[in-house]
């Protein structure tokens, strides 16, 4: 089990929690500005999302691109986002939902978004994938 923590300097450091230091970090892809939440894809081990003080919000697949995110969202209008989380697609009634980012505007507003499927579909193999990649890691930490 890996956990992710995001930093007021906007780095983004996965832990190993057997160890006190980061196994990887990913410097600043916020520019500097604090990433405010974090979290997990719930239907792609490689997947994980962030968002920043500004509202952008990063997509990252470590089998895609393991240096930084690989697409960036901004809401249109200058809404600023509150808040966002990845609601479990099984929690659903019969394991119905589709994958989806959840969004929370300081406006009150609330947006559910469906994921693409190169964001919410599990390829092949990508469990065992991303465990060689965090064992690369960790032993070269």
């Amino acid at each position: 089990m890996m956990m992710l923590v995001a930093r007021a300097d906007g780095t983004i450091s996965l832990y190993d929690p057997s160890r006190s230091r980061p196994i990887k970090s990913w410097l600043s892809p916020a520019g500097g500005r604090p990433v405010t939440r974090i979290a997990w894809s719930k239907t792609r081990p490689a997947v994980f999302f962030a968002l920043d003080a500004a509202s952008k919000l990063y997509f990252f697949n470590l089998l895609q691109d393991e240096g930084g995110p690989v697409h960036t969202e901004s809401p249109q209008g200058g809404a600023e986002i509150a808040g966002m989380c990845v609601p479990d697609p099984s929690a659903g009634a019969r394991g119905s939902l589709k994958a989806t980012v959840c969004v929370a505007f300081r406006s009150g507003h609330v947006q559910l978004h469906t994921l693409a499927g190169k964001f919410s579909e599990q390829v092949k193999s990508e469990g065992e994938e991303v465990a060689a990649l965090f064992r690369r890691w960790f032993e070269a930490c």
